[in-house]
């Protein structure tokens, strides 16, 4: 890249990555603007194609027919959680109340908690985006740690990193053990503030299930109730699970993004800039979807509502083009994701095959991502929407079982919502 190579102007001493670095005040304010009436057009059509999507799943229709409306109402909760992913940022309409409710009503037909949504995406995965120990979205393990695995743990890596990885990765990483019950120890510490959620989850989401079954034994009481909540929940849902896992490979693996493990080489810019890829879909009837794909922006700046997204990423692109990985979304290009991102090199910043064996150029970092000179006295960790957070100490790697403790429970606030 031109600044990677000259080091000149537009090089890391004017690329901090900080919101206000690439929006004036007017843009600022203009794309973060959220719409009452938008909001609520958005979120009443897509749940109406959710239950209309439903019912064609378990009508007295050919089973081939069945089949296609629950493949697109699995898409159709995949769209519904994206709503719920803007208003967890109180960023899809008007008011805190109002977004956190819409949230547990958009994440039923996916059996989310909110509260946990929160902890596991915008208080962890947005404050320490690819910076490994911290965040855990798809991060890569290196050499060491894969021959260091049992062979189960080996195999299973192996299929996640694979062309059938998204069929599972995100039913065993995520939905199961973080966001249903508040189990894990980075859960049970506040476990209290997780139960209601989790409580609201399990008997409204639950209802929602079983309604599924009951209107499918109304509908075509021929079929039995396990063929019902096949077609009807089981195969939506996986396809639901589909989507979320291979959108989150593709926004955070690319053989150009970094992954880091030491937070004293993590900077905001290198996570949330250059650790992530802007995706073009090759088709436009899902708007929400290519919203999303926009990542960079909204991770630099997440109280952008999607439907503010394409606006606020083109300026990104215009501050910080240079660094801005992006491509077009197609079988090629995933082969080449999938193909080339098994293993990370953390000390030569580097994607590997699982023997080792580069399958990329190293990612070259020093002229991007942080002013070394002006940073030093900063904060290392600096959370990915701003300076919210007191300082806290990185002079030692944090040792891998307190790893989930150290992850600061506080309330987001300041610049970018997290709730």
């Amino acid at each position: 890249m031109a600044a990677e190579a000259a080091g000149v102007e537009g090089g890391a001493e004017s690329k901090l990555g900080r919101p206000s670095d690439w929006l004036t005040a007017e843009e600022r304010a203009d794309v973060t603007e959220k719409s009452l009436g938008r909001g609520l057009f958005l979120l009443s059509v897509h749940y109406g194609l959710y239950f209309v999507t439903m019912i064609g799943a378990v009508a007295p229709l050919p089973i081939a027919v069945n089949v296609a409306f629950g493949i697109a109402n699995g898409a159709l909760i995949g769209l519904l959680f994206l709503i719920g992913h803007d208003s967890g940022h109180s960023a899809f309409v008007p008011g805190r109340t109002m977004n956190r409710w819409i949230t547990r009503l958009v994440f039923l037909p996916c059996l989310h908690s909110r509260s946990q949504w929160d902890v596991v995406h915008n208080r962890t995965h947005h404050r320490y985006t690819n910076l490994k120990g911290y965040d855990y979205v798809w991060a890569p393990m290196s050499k060491e740690e894969y021959d260091n695995a049992s062979l189960p743990r080996r195999l299973l890596e192996r299929t996640y990193r694979s062309l059938f990885g998204p069929l599972i990765y995100y039913w065993f990483e995520f939905w199961i053990p973080k966001l249903v019950l508040p189990v894990t120890k980075q859960m049970r510490a506040e476990w209290k503030k997780h139960l209601p959620d989790s409580l609201f989850v399990i008997f409204v989401g639950g209802g929602l299930v079983a309604l599924i079954g009951v209107l499918g034994s109304w509908m075509a009481p021929e079929r039995s109730l396990w063929l019902t909540m096949l077609l009807g929940w089981f195969i939506p849902f996986a396809v639901w699970n589909y989507l979320m896992a291979l959108s989150i490979f593709l926004q955070h693996n690319h053989p150009k993004v970094p992954w880091f493990d030491e937070p004293s080489e993590w900077s905001f810019y290198g996570g949330n800039i250059r650790g992530t890829a802007h995706v073009d879909l090759p088709f436009d009837f899902l708007p929400l979807f290519k919203w999303v794909m926009l990542h960079h922006a909204h991770h630099a700046l997440p109280s952008v509502p999607g439907y503010k997204l394409t606006e606020a990423q083109a300026k990104l692109i215009e501050a910080y083009g240079d660094d801005v990985v992006r491509y077009r979304f197609g079988i090629r290009e995933y082969r080449n994701v999938y193909r080339n991102c098994k293993l990370f090199d953390y000390e030569n910043k580097q994607w590997t095959d699982f023997r080792g064996r580069p399958t990329a150029e190293p990612i070259l970092l020093d002229s991007h991502g942080r002013n070394r000179e002006g940073e030093r006295s900063a904060p290392l960790l600096r959370p990915a929407s701003g300076p919210r957070l007191a300082p806290r100490p990185v002079s030692r790697p944090v040792p891998a079982p307190e790893r989930e403790r150290a992850v600061p429970r506080r309330r987001a606030g300041g610049d970018a919502p997290a709730e």
